[in-house]
Order: C-alpha cells, then sequence, then structure tokens
C-alpha cells in the first residue's frame, strides 16, 4: 500500500536561500518539489537526489542524470553555504554542529561532514567542513491515516515502525502525531534528532496539532521520562530507539498506562529479531508497521499486531 499524498507541503524557498549566490544562479528555472536531498561536496558535481535517482545541476541550468557537465563545488562555495546556513555565527550553532547537522528555518536539516575537533573523548567542534546534506523536510498529510485507523480502535496502542533509511518513518511519525493531537490526545514528542518537529527558533516547521508538547535536541531515555512527568501525555512518540536506555524507558512510560510509539532502523521483523537485544524490545509494542520504499518512500509493507 503506497501512502496518498493527499497533500503535500514542501519549502524550497528556505533551502534555495541558503545555497551560494554562484550557484544559485543556475537554478532560476529549476523545480525542487519531490526533491529528498541536495548534496555539496568540495570538488564533486552539485547532485540532488530525487525518489527516481541522482540528477546534477549542469551548467545549462538544467538538471541531468549526466555528471560531466556538472558545476563543480569549490571551497569558495562551501565556505559561503556555511555562513548562510549558520548566519554568519558558528558558536550559535555549535552544540547543532557537534552533533552532525544543523536544522534551519522550513524544519531542513542541514548535514555535515569534515575534520572532528576531540577534547578528551568528546567532540568540540567540526572544521574543515568539506561535504554537507541538505535532507529536505516535508510534510504529507494524510500519510498515516491507514496506520492510525488501527492503532486509535480502542484509546492508542504502542505502535513499533521498522524503516530502512530513507524509506519515510520520520514523515509517518510526524503525521501520526499530528493526527492523534487532532483527534484530542495530550501527545508528546521526545524529538532528540530535532527532526520530527524540526522546532526552529521555539515553533515546529509543521503542523503537529493542538495537543501537542515537544522536547527536543535531549537524549531519547531522558526525553521520554521527563516528558511523561511534565506533561501528562496519552501518548509520547520518538524516532529511531534501538539501546538498552530506550527500552527500559519505554517500558517505564509503558507501566504507566502511557502509550509509545517509537521508529527502528531495519528492513523487517524478521532481521530484527535476529538481534537477541531487540527481540523483548519489539514484544513490548501492540503494533508493528513495516515500511520500504517499493513504491517510494512511505509504502506500508505490513501492519500486524503482536499476540
Amino acid at each position: 500500500m503506497y501512502i496518498a499524498m493527499n497533500e503535500v507541503r514542501l519549502t524550497n524557498r528556505e533551502v534555495v536561500d541558503v545555497i551560494p549566490v554562484n550557484l544559485r544562479k543556475y537554478m532560476c528555472n529549476i523545480d525542487l518539489c519531490g526533491a529528498e536531498e541536495i548534496r555539496l561536496i568540495i570538488g564533486k558535481p552539485f547532485a540532488v537526489r530525487f525518489p527516481d535517482g541522482v540528477y546534477y545541476l549542469s551548467k545549462n541550468g538544467v538538471f541531468s542524470d549526466n555528471p560531466s557537465n556538472a558545476i563543480i563545488v569549490n571551497d569558495r562555495h562551501m565556505e559561503e553555504l556555511v555562513e548562510r546556513v549558520t548566519k554568519s555565527s558558528l558558536y550559535s550553532v555549535k552544540n547543532e554542529i557537534c552533533s552532525g547537522y544543523i536544522t534551519i528555518s522550513g524544519g531542513h536539516r542541514v548535514g555535515i561532514a569534515g575534520t572532528a575537533v576531540i577534547d578528551n573523548g568528546n567532540i568540540e567542534f567540526i572544521k574543515n567542513i568539506s561535504a554537507v546534506n541538505i535532507r529536505l523536510a516535508n510534510e504529507v498529510i494524510g500519510a498515516a491515516d491507514a496506520i492510525v485507523e488501527r492503532i486509535t480502535e480502542d484509546g492508542v496502542k504502542s505502535t513499533l515502525i521498522i524503516s530502512p533509511p530513507c524509506a519515510g518513518k520520520t514523515t509517518m511519525l510526524r503525521d501520526i502525531t499530528r493526527s492523534l493531537s487532532y483527534m484530542g490526545f495530550s501527545t508528546a514528542v521526545a524529538d532528540e534528532r530535532c527532526e520530527i518537529a524540526a522546532m526552529y527558533e521555539g515553533k515546529s516547521s509543521f503542523d503537529l496539532g493542538n495537543m501537542t508538547a515537544v522536547l527536543d535536541n535531549c537524549p531519547k531515555p531522558e526525553a521520554m521520562l521527563m516528558l511523561l512527568r511534565s506533561m501528562s501525555p496519552e501518548v509520547i512518540i520518538t524516532d529511531e530507539i534501538g539501546t538498552m536506555q530506550d527500552a527500559d524507558a519505554i517500558r517505564s512510560i509503558m507501566n504507566s498506562g502511557v502509550a509509545v510509539i517509537a521508529s527502528i532502523h531495519g528492513r523487517d521483523i524478521k532481521q530484527l529479531m535476529r538481534r537477541k537485544n531487540l527481540t523483548n524490545l519489539i514484544h513490548m509494542f501492540d503494533v508493528v508497521v513495516t515500511l520500504s520504499r517499493r513504491n517510494g518512500a512511505g509504502t506500508i509493507e505490513e501492519i500486524c499486531e503482536n499476540a
């Protein structure tokens, strides 16, 4: 089953605004609608990934699947890009940089790579930035309708979403959050990686409903327990679980009568069950949903209930 593309919100203006001027001039006739990510690596072609493949920005101002005529990213491009992304203040986003990404207006996530500066075993900064990957955030209204219908038959059922990378799990969690909130459920989001809500200057970049509280940039186990104590939620939503600490926090939350909806990286249940440390974690959830990219990101392969 493929997600219903009832309404798609994709703000490209914020992304275009951080692109260096000498690259942006080639983008006058470029349509980024549907793009998943923009990749800039010094000495390599300017590349944009769409669901059907990677395309390169040519000197003619069009996309091509052939990189031979593509614009090559240089040091000056990267310097200007970093300056625009950080609003000329690297210090103000130091904590985000140490995590390897910066969230910009619109909820788009700018991943960075370069040379890590280590102090006492901790990453203090990333310098000599040589590669940037801009992941375009999007909101697909109705993407989770089939899931929400199954998990709200009697209250909210704790639900685990299994998904490989780039298969739409965060978009699905975002739409589940919106739907549950508008249905009147008190909802809380533990957004450790600032992806579900994509908070920017204290506000969510997406419509998460009227009953959703967000705690971001905080480790998931601590965030989930803090939200349990402080926000009286009926359901807590989080992304990319998998550690023993995550499992312990989820168990405490469920024992308090609060539902948990979370995602985990994997291909399917069978693959995850081969990882012995995850077996008990999977069985804690009432419903397990498997996503894939078979018909595009957000393809729902299976919705099953644990006995």
